[in-house]
C-alpha cells in the first residue's frame, strides 16, 4: 500500500507517476551547495537517480533484509558492476560453474583478459565441492567468491553459512540467489555480503521488462552505487515503475509458483517417462537436506531427464500444446526448452558434459495457469513423443 508520505508527494495518486526525465535543476545555487553537502535530496541528473527507482530499491531492500539495495539494467548488469567494484588485476576469485552460461563466461573469458583468476568449483555433488573449494580457497585466497544458488538449471544448492564460516571477513561472500528469489531464499541471513537478482524473473513476474539488482551493507552499496554512477548501467524510469507494479504482487505470485512447482516436480518424479528430476523440494535432489535448512520454498523452475535421446526429446517439446518454447522464468506463462538445443548448442560435447547438459535435460518454467491442464498435456505430449515406453 502507498504510504503517507508518497501520498502527499503525489497528490494522492495511489500510484508513483513515472518520472521520465534526465534533467533536474535547482532554484540556486545554495540549493546546489546544500545538496552536495547532503542537507537536502534532489535529483541531479537521470545516470545518477530516480524517483522510480528510489520506490523500487526500497522496496527492494526489505525484501532481502538488506540495509540499501541498487536497480540495474539487467541482471548480467549487476553482476558485472559488482566485480568490477571490487576487483583489481591480479585477484583470484572462486565461483560455482554450475552457473548462469552467460556469468561463467564473463568469469572465465572477459575476467581472465584483465588479469583476474576466476577458479570454478562444481557445486553438484555437496562433498565434493566442500573439500574442493577448501582447498583451492587455501591455495589461491581469492578477493571474492561468488556462488549462484540455486543454479541453472539444475537447483544446485551450496552451503552459505559454511562458506562464512570458512572465509576471511575480508573475503566478499556475492550470491546470485535469482532461481529462487527473496521470497524463497536469504543469503544475507545466512552470512553473505552481498545478493544479486535479476529482477527480469520472479520479482517482475510478467516477462515484460529487463532489470537487476544488488542489496547489501550501506558501506558496499556506496561503493557499487558510485560505479554505477560512472558507467550507467541503470534502469528505464518505466522500466522501474513497471517492476513497482510487479512487486505489489510478488508474495502472491511466488505461493503459486512454489504449490504448482511441487505438484509438477511430484508428478514428474512418479512418471514412467522420466529419468531425473531436478527440484529442490523433492527428497531425491543432492541437496534436499540443505534446502529445509535454506530454503522457504522451491519456485516454479525444475529440470527434468526424460527417458528418450535427443530426437525424441526435441519430439516432445514440440508436440507440448501450453507451454512456450522459450528461455526465461518467473513470467506469466509456462516457457519450456530442450537445455541442450536451445541454451548450450554453442558448447562442445565434454563441456555439455562437464556440466551434466544431456541431450535429454528439459528446462520448464510454470507460469500462471493451471498445473493439472500443464500436467495433462505433457503427459499427452509422453505418450505420442515416447510411444516404446509403456505406462
Amino acid at each position: 500500500m502507498p504510504n503517507e508520505k508518497m501520498l502527499s508527494e503525489h497528490i494522492n495518486s495511489c500510484n508513483t507517476p513515472i518520472y521520465q526525465t534526465a534533467t533536474y535543476v535547482f532554484k540556486d545555487t545554495e540549493q546546489v551547495i546544500q545538496y552536495h553537502k547532503g542537507e537536502v535530496e534532489l535529483g541531479r541528473y537521470g545516470r545518477y537517480s530516480n524517483p522510480n527507482w528510489t520506490e523500487a530499491e526500497e522496496h527492494l531492500a526489505r525484501l532481502d533484509d538488506a540495509e540499501e539495495a541498487l536497480l540495474f539494467s539487467t541482471g548480467m548488469n549487476a553482476i558485472v558492476t559488482a566485480m568490477l567494484t571490487f576487483i583489481r588485476s591480479g585477484d583470484n576469485i572462486i565461483f560455482t560453474g554450475n552457473c548462469y552460461r552467460n556469468t561463467r563466461t564473463f568469469f572465465t573469458s572477459m575476467l581472465s583478459d584483465m588479469g583476474v583468476t576466476a577458479y570454478p568449483v562444481s557445486s553438484a555433488d555437496p562433498e565434493q565441492f566442500d573439500e574442493v573449494f577448501l582447498k583451492q580457497y587455501r591455495v589461491l585466497q581469492p578477493k571474492i567468491i561468488f556462488v549462484e544458488a540455486p543454479c541453472n538449471p539444475h537447483l544446485y544448492l551450496v552451503d552459505i553459512k559454511k562458506i562464512r564460516s570458512i572465509i576471511h571477513s575480508d573475503t566478499l561472500l556475492v550470491v546470485d540467489s535469482t532461481m529462487s528469489s527473496p521470497y524463497n531464499f536469504k543469503p544475507l541471513y545466512f552470512g553473505a555480503d552481498l545478493v544479486i537478482h535479476s529482477c527480469t524473473k520472479y520479482l517482475s513476474g510478467h516477462g515484460d521488462i529487463m532489470a537487476g539488482s544488488i542489496a547489501g551493507s550501506k558501506e558496499l552499496i556506496r561503493q557499487v552505487r558510485a560505479y554505477r554512477g560512472v558507467v550507467g548501467g541503470i534502469a528505464d524510469p518505466r522500466c522501474a515503475a513497471l517492476l513497482n507494479r510487479s512487486l505489489k504482487t510478488f508474495g502472491l505470485r511466488m505461493k503459486h509458483y512454489n504449490q504448482a512447482g511441487m505438484k509438477l516436480a511430484r508428478y514428474l518424479e512418479d512418471s514412467p517417462y522420466v529419468d531425473r528430476v531436478f527440484y529442490t523440494g523433492l527428497e531425491s535432489h543432492p541437496h534436499a537436506d540443505l534446502a529445509k535448512k535454506q530454503l522457504k520454498g522451491h519456485g516454479g523452475v525444475l529440470s527434468f531427464d526424460i527417458k528418450g535421446d535427443s530426437q525424441e526429446t526435441a519430439r516432445f517439446v514440440d508436440t507440448v500444446q501450453l507451454p512456450f518454447m522459450g528461455s526465461n522464468f518467473g513470467t506469466d506463462t509456462t516457457l519450456i526448452e530442450q537445455c541442450s538445443v536451445f541454451t548450450y548448442y554453442h558448447y562442445t560435447g565434454d563441456e555439455r558434459r562437464e556440466l551434466d547438459i544431456s541431450d535429454s535435460l528439459i528446462r520448464l518454467s510454470l507460469g500462471y495457469e493451471n498445473v493439472d491442464l500443464i500436467i495433462d498435456d505433457i503427459e499427452t505430449s509422453f505418450i505420442k513423443a515416447l510411444p516404446h515406453i509403456k505406462q
